[in-house]
């Protein structure tokens, strides 16, 4: 605990801060370009990148306030493990498919590599090592899958209103609605399989754990 506490610590003052400068630096690159600043915010929560790191660094802050493992709705295992889904294919799907469309500079390099590579790394050492195992069950992959699911049918909608879609592979003006869909299908099933995969090593772990507390009673 006295390794971890420090350890939250940090990880939430990076995490609100990597947050607060993409904040800015959407505010400020709008505001160059003769829009409102308002439109920054709006395109700064319509990033599912911001929303994953809303959450990760809500769970962070809510370890470091309550300091301890169990009571608090954003540090029960479930929840946490939800949110490791959501930021793990949150950098994986920049590694694999988004990091190749631009190439940023300056403070929207370091905001772009904390909130896609740091941030994910932390939180998946937290996860693995400091998170109580053995109390996820199948079917909690499928109720994780809700909020990107939401969030994709938000992002369209929010699209074809404003005409802005935050990733390229859902951009309704450039490939239709089918192929967005159907790319939109894809990630879903990516959110899937990280749940399963996540269910499957707190499973493995949950019965190691159970091991080692019955032989040290035997």
């Amino acid at each position: 605990m006295a390794t971890r506490l420090p350890f939250v610590f940090v990880s939430a003052i990076m995490g609100w801060s990597a947050l607060a400068l993409q904040l800015y630096l959407l505010i400020v690159s709008n505001m160059e370009k003769g829009l409102p600043g308002i439109v920054g915010v709006m395109k700064f929560f319509d990033y599912f990148t911001i929303l994953s790191n809303i959450l990760v660094a809500t769970v962070f802050t809510a370890i470091w306030l309550q300091r301890r493992d169990a009571g608090s709705f954003f540090t029960h295992p479930k929840v946490k493990t939800g949110v490791s889904v959501y930021i793990f294919i949150t950098g994986i799907v920049y590694f694999l498919l988004l990091r190749q469309t631009w190439t940023p500079t300056g403070l929207w390099w370091l905001a772009d590599v904390v909130l896609h590579y740091v941030m994910p790394v932390l939180y998946g050492v937290e996860w693995l090592f400091f998170t109580p195992k053995g109390q996820l069950r199948w079917h909690d992959t499928f109720r994780w899958a809700v909020f990107p699911f939401v969030y994709l049918l938000w992002a369209l909608f929010w699209g074809a209103i404003f005409g802005f879609y935050p990733y390229p592979f859902i951009d309704v003006t450039t490939l239709g609605y089918p192929q967005a869909l159907l790319n939109g299908v894809f990630v879903a099933i990516g959110f899937i399989l990280m749940g399963l995969l996540l269910v499957a090593v707190d499973r493995r772990l949950g019965r190691k754990v159970k091991a080692i507390k019955q032989r040290d009673l035997a």
